[in-house]
């Protein structure tokens, strides 16, 4: 409380002090603070004037001592009782002063202090009732909002959801039918790429068919042999065959497989023995001819008598 008291008092001293440099008239309590306060600085200037006095006393003495230094040295000695004697009197006559001035002072503050304590008090507590009343009033004031901005966010919320909620069916609802037109984009789009690749591996299988037929045709003519006749597509009772070449010498039974593997050598002599009834008392010579029969594949088929031709 004292440490709140000095703050207050130091605070009001600097506020008085504005007012009179701007020339306002002081209140009569900010009198009363304006007078203690010179007390108190007239109480601090009477100690430092006692002070002075006796430095120059002592001084002065010192200098007469120093100017006349034996006559001094005696009368000094003779009269330093004396000199003692007025300088405690001189010291306590000041001192009985300063001690009543600062009793008298003391008891003004102590007097005034009581009042100065109630005033800060009132003012404290009346500043206390007015922040009280401004908190209720403003807590109502919140409260109110508060209520107001929540029906608002609800309000502001269901429609958000309402509108969310009929975009929601809206966007399905096209992203349904986008889905679908999509999907019947991409099925057509398939099936023509689908037919695409079904003409293209076609026509890649007919051209490989045919190079590799006529390639094996050069062949056995260079071989000497004279063909006879060359069919394409032969059907048998077990499926076609791809070329059957007859000779004078022989009837070779072609199969032309881009990427031939074991299984399609076994078709290939199936179909062979369906030939050898058509063609009894001829030589029947399997071949396989492609651009791409594994090691694998070769082995197997020279092991069965299968001519390969790539």
């Amino acid at each position: 409380m004292e440490d709140e008291i000095v703050r207050w008092f130091s605070e009001s001293i600097l506020k008085i002090v504005e007012k009179l440099k701007s020339g306002q008239e002081l209140t009569n309590t900010e009198a009363y603070i304006a007078l203690t306060y010179i007390y108190s600085q007239s109480f601090e200037k009477k100690i430092e004037e006692l002070e002075r006095s006796l430095r120059d006393e002592i001084r002065k003495t010192r200098e007469e001592l120093l100017t006349n230094d034996d006559k001094i040295k005696k009368e000094v000695i003779e009269n330093d009782d004396k000199i003692k004697r007025e300088l405690i009197e001189y010291v306590d006559k000041n001192k009985k002063e300063i001690i009543e001035y600062v009793d008298k002072s003391k008891k003004e503050l102590l007097e005034n202090d009581e009042k100065v304590k109630k005033e800060i008090i009132e003012y404290v507590n009346g500043v206390k009732k007015e922040l009280l009343e401004n908190d209720e009033r403003i807590k109502k004031e919140l409260l109110e909002n508060d209520e107001r901005i929540k029906k608002e966010i609800i309000e502001y919320v269901d429609k958000s959801k309402k509108e969310l909620l009929e975009n929601d069916e809206r966007i399905k609802k096209e992203l349904l039918e986008n889905d679908k037109r999509m999907k019947s984009e991409l099925e057509a789009k398939i099936d023509e790429v689908k037919g695409e690749v079904a003409a293209l591996r076609s026509d890649l299988g007919v051209l490989t068919e045919s190079f590799f037929v006529s390639n094996f045709l050069d062949s056995i003519k260079e071989g000497g042999e004279k063909v006879v006749s060359v069919y394409r597509h032969y059907e048998t009772s077990i499926g076609e065959v791809d070329a059957l070449v007859e000779t004078d010498k022989a009837v070779y039974v072609i199969e032309v497989k881009f990427r031939a593997e074991i299984k399609e050598v076994d078709d290939l002599l199936t179909k062979v023995k369906e030939v050898e009834k058509e063609y009894q008392g001829k030589r029947i010579i399997p071949v396989l001819a492609g651009p791409k029969i594994s090691k694998a594949v070769r082995g197997y088929a020279k092991g069965l008598n299968v001519i390969i031709y790539q």
